[in-house]
């Protein structure tokens, strides 16, 4: 099930590890890049107010390291009047990961204004109206719930995600199905430590904020999800099916990092002895790490799934936002000023990015480093 979600690896229970985790290799993914595919729930709007595991049930955070000095990509669009610095962030990180440099941290004291996806006095009215009338329609009596549209084999499966990841069943089943995913991925990220107070924006909105400095969004976020909610959910409920049907059910890390084939790959390259699968250290945070050292990925639809409902969401999540995103870009060059623009990593990333779409504008946004 390789969609936007933020599943990865259970946290590690031995004293002497860092950020890894010793897992058998048919169970888990340990490239990069199959990792890709299950996190831009991290760099994308997190699914608002909905019921997820209490911080005292939660498990111990993840331990981890940072042996090297933060260097995050940062892009400049200027012209003779305006300047545009554009920051790709984490919505969610764990408590004390490094992102900052001290070029950023100049950039922040330089700023006029922080514009972010959507604030949070921006998303508070209209995310407010859509989880009213979410909520009025989970609720309902003769609401259909997902397990009941899987085939019998997969039904406990599908409920046994939600006692994974610490949400109520009854809630999880009753949910938009896409909704459901989301929350998934992102209650897995909780388990490893990752909370959305640490998170870049909320970081900067706070500091920003106390500086008596503006804070504006790009976008609406009740319009994000209703475009989502708005996927085709019979299409993606017979990808899920299938997914479950070819998951073993033991490992929620093998459904969420792209299925079954994967993890065989994994076994294979890494042990001779299928039997005996050779145990692999997976980095759960490998990604992040990558981000703060300022490496980009190659984000394409491919890592939704690389199939038509995968597309979807890669168009919704990604090329429609940065299509409109480089239009206010373009636009916002009109106003003198200097402003901060931080959004999550991912759209600053592949053949679709929002560099593309400036370029595609005839505009440039220069690298600084």
């Amino acid at each position: 099930m390789a969609t936007p979600l933020a599943a990865q690896e259970t946290p590690c229970d031995q004293p002497d590890c860092t950020n890894k985790r010793t897992v058998s290799a048919g169970n888990t993914t340990a490239s990069h890049k199959q990792k890709v595919k299950t996190v831009e729930a991290r760099r994308e709007n997190a699914p608002p107010s909905l019921p997820s595991r209490r911080r005292a049930d939660l498990p111990e955070p993840v331990p981890f390291t940072q042996d090297y000095e933060p260097t995050p990509a940062i892009w400049k669009l200027s012209d003779e009047d305006t300047t545009i610095y554009m920051f790709g962030t984490f919505h969610i990180l764990p408590e004390g990961f490094r992102w900052r440099s001290d070029e950023f941290n100049a950039i922040v004291e330089e700023v006029d204004e922080l514009v972010v996806e959507t604030s949070d006095d921006d998303s508070a009215e209209d995310l407010g109206r859509f989880m009213a009338a979410l909520m009025s329609e989970v609720m309902r009596k003769d609401r259909v719930t997902i397990s009941s549209r899987l085939s019998p084999g997969n039904r406990e499966k599908w409920l046994g995600i939600a006692d994974e990841v610490g949400m109520p069943r009854s809630f999880f089943d009753r949910m938009p199905l896409l909704l459901s995913m989301l929350s998934a991925g992102l209650a897995m990220s909780e388990q490893y430590g990752s909370r959305g107070e640490y998170g870049v924006e909320t970081v900067l909105e706070a500091e920003f904020k106390a500086a008596g400095k503006p804070i504006g969004s790009i976008e609406d976020s009740g319009e994000v999800m209703r475009a989502l909610m708005a996927i085709d959910e019979d299409r993606l409920l017979a990808q899920l099916d299938a997914d479950l049907t070819d998951w073993n059910g033991e490992n929620i890390d093998a459904l969420f990092s792209g299925g079954q084939n994967e993890q065989n790959e994994a076994t294979n390259s890494s042990s001779s002895d299928p039997e005996n699968p050779s145990p692999v250290e997976v980095d759960v945070f490998a990604t992040e790490h990558l981000w703060a050292k300022g490496e980009l990925d190659e984000m394409s639809a491919e890592d939704f799934g690389g199939n038509a409902v995968g597309d979807e969401i890669y168009k919704v999540l990604l090329i429609d936002r940065n299509r409109a995103w480089a239009e206010w870009l373009e636009n916002r060059l009109e106003q003198p000023g200097t402003i901060l623009l931080a959004v999550g990593a991912g759209h600053f990333e592949g053949k679709d990015s929002v560099q593309i779409m400036l370029t595609e504008r005839g505009l440039t946004a220069e690298r600084l480093h």
